[in-house]
């Protein structure tokens, strides 16, 4: 749609027809008006109405009054005939009242589409399209929203939400700006803002960096100064990592800073050494780019420390014929591959990959083990799911396969460490130990450790991982959210020792789990706050990463429609998207609509197993109409059984459920697939509906 929006409420509000402002009416009206704007295509109550506008003490006349201003209002409307031939409808609807209009005909709305948009292409690589994309919507900024309302909390509330989306807007658009390396048309405009906003730090950053590229290094170090104080004095903090080490990187005239050359990517190469983007510094958000066809074969080496073994190469190969399809995740692998060359460079680090079941985390560090070669080693570990594990499981194994790799290392190791570790290496006493250092009053291995003990083993793991390990190595530890607390503890330990060993520790871990468990989240912590570590979020599989996958799967490109629908069906998902492929590569007959496989829905409900009771309700809950459930009849429902209403968060925040996009208060599955795999499951088990006041809750708004 172009032109200018009819309805603006950027600035003051107002709504034209033929270049022509309507007279909105008295400033009562007016909040009316913008009320049901912010809320456009949803029910505002009638209550909510007076509450808002009057406040908690209204006249009598309240209802009467408001009842004019909506008749006033649809009067006004109907003369306003939108671009595609419409008018806006100003509905009534139990308990309340209904605007009803596109929202591209609303500049608010428009806007916030376009700087949501615009972000989603930075985060794929579209850096020149975010760029337009995001220009284009800060160009219709024209001032504070709903800026004649200031006197009604709900206005000054929408417009500082909408204050927040631009300034996140002016720092994505500056990011892709620098990236482009186009540092120039953003220094005055972010001076402007870092000025208004002293205290936000990302802003600050980006200004710096700009301030920095064009010969201004003494500004910038002022900049950081000024920010510094700032913080000081309102806040009572010092600047944020990512501010901190930008800094750093100024100080020492960091190459990274600098504009690439790289016609390939248009975007810097990172500092190996210290793992500040070209474009930001580390922790800002902003991602490298997509692989273009000269960076995916360009090779990057690095020489190890003297005395550290063998020259480590780590190369971006082309694919070979006999490899796994790997699609959609030049990003990821590109970062991974960073981390690997300041690991084996300089010193140790940490990569964290965190996903949901099946998004390919297994298959992103398969990627970079195949890609890393010349000295450089691998050992992998993953945390068992057996209830019957051991403490320490993935440290026990993980020992016994640097045991093999270098057992004359193992067998030099201190006697306290090998003594210690004999706790969860029996062989270790019967191959290493001198059968004197067996007195019969020693501790038995099986016996709980006390305090002191425990910790003397966490160090005897971590000293004989930091004195096995001497040449480049890429340690995994998968599945980490399902580990024990011992060895939770062990991993904290052992990534505060890291730096001194050439070694890149990629731990992975879950969505879920991630987001509700204390354990898990301390540990992720403490893996943050260690220099360099980065953080890779997995996500779905954008539209052209699964026709990629698709036609490298069948070797044939799938038809639209067909791609859609698989797209739509599986939401991205690596491994749903390879077996329904797989299927269809095998002939079996089973269509892309076809119902779940009962192979496939075995697989997701074993993933699922390991979920609280409560959330696994909710799941069935939800699965029980196609197009999702309203949020109040599914709480309802929980209430009525007596089960928690924060396992809605809980299903939420971990990526299982999402509310629905069109603004209704309802909840729909992430991924069709666990829909359908949750109902195949019912349809086999007990009913999802209860009896009584559940079935009533469950069936509003259906």
């Amino acid at each position: 749609m172009t032109g200018p929006p009819p309805i603006g409420a950027l600035g003051a509000l107002s709504v034209s027809v033929d270049s022509r402002s309507l007279e909105l009416g008295p400033p009562r009206q007016r909040a009316v008006l913008a009320l049901l704007l912010i809320g456009a295509g949803s029910v505002v109550s009638v209550d909510a109405i007076i509450m808002q506008i009057w406040g908690d003490t209204p006249p009598a006349t309240a209802n009467a009054t408001l009842q004019s201003y909506v008749s006033r209002l649809r009067r006004l409307l109907a003369d306003c005939v939108l671009p595609d031939g419409t008018s806006p409808r100003l509905l009534y609807q139990q308990p309340g009242y209904a605007l009803v209009i596109d929202p591209e005909h609303v500049d608010a709305h428009r806007f916030e589409r376009a700087v949501r948009v615009g972000g989603r292409l930075a985060q794929t690589g579209s850096v020149e399209e975010a760029h337009a994309v995001l220009s284009s919507a800060l160009g219709t900024w024209a001032g504070t929203p709903y800026e004649e309302l200031n006197a009604y909390d709900f206005a000054v509330q929408e417009a500082g939400r909408l204050e927040q989306l631009r300034l996140s807007a002016v720092e994505s658009w500056a990011q892709c700006a620098l990236r482009l390396g186009r540092e120039e048309d953003v220094l005055h405009p972010l001076a402007v803002e870092a000025q208004r906003n002293p205290l936000r730090e990302r802003l600050i950053g980006l200004y710096m960096h700009a301030q920095y590229r064009l010969g201004r290094q003494a500004d910038a170090l002022r900049t950081y100064e000024d920010t510094r104080r700032a913080l000081a004095e309102e806040i009572g903090t010092d600047p944020g990592r990512p501010l901190a080490a930008l800094h750093a990187a100024i100080l020492r005239q960091d190459c990274s800073l600098d504009r690439s050359l790289d016609r390939a990517s248009e975007v810097p190469e990172r500092d190996t050494r210290t793992g500040v983007p070209g474009e930001t510094a580390p922790g800002f958000p902003g991602r490298p780019p997509r692989l273009g066809a000269a960076a995916e074969s360009a090779r990057v080496t690095s020489r190890p420390r003297t005395g550290r073994g063998g020259d480590a190469t780590v190369q971006r190969r082309g694919e070979e014929a006999d490899q796994p399809v790997f699609v959609g995740r030049d990003d990821e692998l590109r970062t991974l591959l960073e981390c690997a060359v300041g690991a084996f460079h300089t010193s140790g680090r940490v990569a964290f990959v965190v996903g949901e079941a099946g998004i390919g985390k297994t298959r992103l560090v398969s990627e970079l083990t195949r890609t890393i070669r010349g000295g450089a080693r691998a050992a992998w570990t993953s945390c068992s799911e057996s209830e019957d594990k051991p403490d320490y499981w993935p440290w026990t194994t993980l020992l016994r396969r640097l045991k093999m790799l270098w057992p004359e290392r193992v067998r030099r190791l201190p006697d306290w460490i090998r003594h210690s570790l004999a706790h969860l290496l029996p062989e270790m006493c019967s191959e290493l130990c001198d059968p004197t250092d067996h007195e019969p009053g020693a501790r038995s291995m099986t016996a709980p450790l006390s305090r002191d003990g425990r910790f003397t083993l966490h160090d005897a793991v971590c000293q004989a991982l930091l004195r096995t390990v001497c040449e480049p190595t890429v340690l995994v530890v998968e599945d980490v959210d399902r580990a024990d607390a011992p060895s939770l503890a062990v991993l904290r330990l052992f990534v505060e020792q890291l730096r001194t060993v050439p070694v890149l520790l990629v731990v992975t871990t879950r969505t879920f789990q991630l987001a509700h468990d204390a354990e898990l989240r301390r540990a992720e912590a403490v893996i943050l706050q260690s220099l360099d570590a980065r953080r890779i979020l997995l996500n779905p599989l954008d539209l052209s990463g699964t026709e990629s996958l698709a036609k490298r799967t069948l070797g044939d490109s799938l038809e639209p429609h067909l791609l859609e629908r698989l797209h739509r069906r599986t939401a991205g998902n690596p491994y749903f998207l390879g077996y329904l492929l797989h299927v269809r590569t095998q002939g079996l007959g089973v269509g892309l609509d076809a119902k779940i496989p009962h192979e496939l829905a075995g697989v997701v409900l074993q993933r699922l197993s390991g979920l609280p009771p409560g959330v696994r309700r909710v799941l069935e809950l939800c699965a029980v109409m196609e197009n999702g459930c309203e949020q109040r009849a599914v709480e309802a429902t929980l209430r009525h059984e007596g089960i928690s209403t924060d396992t809605v968060v809980m299903a939420l925040r971990g990526g299982l459920l999402e509310p629905d996009p069109s603004g209704v208060a309802r909840l729909r599955f992430v991924h069709p697939l666990v829909r359908e795999a949750v109902r195949h499951d019912l349809e086999h088990g007990r009913p999802a509906l209860p009896t009584g006041e559940g079935v009533t809750a469950l069936s509003v708004g259906y």
